[in-house]
């Protein structure tokens, strides 16, 4: 069983623990050694993750059978926009569901926060496998970029993100900056992670829309 509690700074060191397994695992075949340790220290050093904390980032650990096994981090960046920072689950707990446990516990935090219509975002890496995860959840690619995180180093991302209202008499909009996306019309998926959440009706959800390997 899949449990999830929101973590503080005491759990920096069982964040930063979890970090050094899943994320190297995430990026061995993507990034350079060099990158990689860059970028541990840059999100995953106590100092930079209490930073985080203070800043408003949100972590919950999520455990398996009483077992920590992965973690997220969810970041208000506007009054209508959240940003999925991290979903990382350790490699011995992929494939059981754990990412889309973690997926919904997202959502369900930010429907919490803001209960009206809003936006979910998160930057992933163009050649990580956890792309096709984000878009068997509802997410869709709204533009692709290579962001500077110092250090002469790139994060090369899709940004994706979703903003669906299902119904099954109205279309699933996706919106960005610059784009309007348009899917047809859908019923809410049996699998889909908006089904259950407080609020939610069966065949209707109106709510939110991090690199991982879920």
């Amino acid at each position: 069983m899949f449990t999830a509690r929101k973590a503080s700074v005491e759990d920096c060191g069982l964040i930063r623990e979890m970090a050094c397994v899943a994320f190297p695992d995430t990026y061995k075949t993507i990034l350079s050694p060099e990158q990689l340790d860059y970028m541990m220290e840059w999100m995953y050093s106590p100092e930079n993750l209490r930073r985080q904390m203070a800043e408003g980032h949100v972590y919950y650990i999520a455990y398996k059978d009483g077992t920590p096994c992965g973690y997220l981090s969810v970041q208000p960046e506007a009054d209508d926009l959240y940003i999925l920072q991290k979903i990382y689950i350790l490699p011995r707990f992929q494939g059981v569901h754990a990412g889309s446990f973690l997926f919904r516990k997202a959502i369900e935090h930010i429907k919490q926060l803001h209960p009206a219509p809003c936006r979910m975002e998160l930057h992933v890496n163009r050649h990580n496998k956890a792309v096709k995860f984000y878009e068997r959840m509802g997410m869709r690619k709204l533009r692709e970029g290579d962001f500077e995180i110092g250090g002469g180093f790139y994060m090369n991302d899709y940004l994706i993100g979703f903003r669906p209202e299902y119904e099954t008499t109205m279309p699933m909009i996706f919106r960005s900056s610059a784009s309007l996306f348009h899917y047809g019309k859908r019923r809410l998926p049996t699998n889909s992670p908006w089904r259950g959440l407080p609020g939610t009706a069966p065949n209707r959800c109106r709510s939110a829309g991090v690199s991982a390997n879920p």
